[in-house]
């Protein structure tokens, strides 16, 4: 299984005035990963999805626990993982590690859907299914 990652640094922007890395920040950094993960991984960049073909990957839910707070210069490591492949929706593990202390873990569904007057679910393409299934963690979908 395959995982895609990347490393960030916590900057003084990112943090509330007690210097701790503001939650919502972390959701900024995780929608950054995933666009990287299609741009780079999946040959699916955001831009020709949206743009040019009209969909995209909007999220239906969220689940975070957050176990140690990040700090100004912290590097942290953000990894990311497919736990599940439905019909039109995917769930992604995703997680933060400041060399080997975690800080948290997500797991988040994301539905492919037509980005029109009304938005609608839609099979996942053959090719971006493809691409997915080098990401799948087994061991992840019997916690889903």
């Amino acid at each position: 299984m395959a995982v895609f990652s990347r490393e960030v640094t916590v900057h003084f922007s990112d943090t509330d005035p007690a210097g701790i890395l503001f939650y919502p920040r972390y959701f900024e950094m995780t929608a950054a990963l995933i666009e990287d993960w299609f741009a780079e991984e999946l040959e699916h960049p955001f831009n020709v999805m949206h743009r040019g073909q009209g969909y995209g990957v909007p999220t239906l839910s969220l689940d975070v626990s957050f176990s140690a707070a990040s700090r100004i210069a912290d590097v942290l490591r953000l990894t990311l993982g497919v736990a599940r492949l439905g019909k039109s929706s995917f769930t992604l593990d995703i997680s933060a590690a400041c060399g080997a202390e975690e800080r948290f873990k997500m797991r988040q569904v994301l539905v492919y859907a037509a980005l029109g007057d009304e938005v609608k679910s839609k099979p996942l393409p053959t090719s971006l299914r493809a691409s997915m299934e080098a990401f799948l963690n087994p061991e992840s979908a019997k916690d889903s």
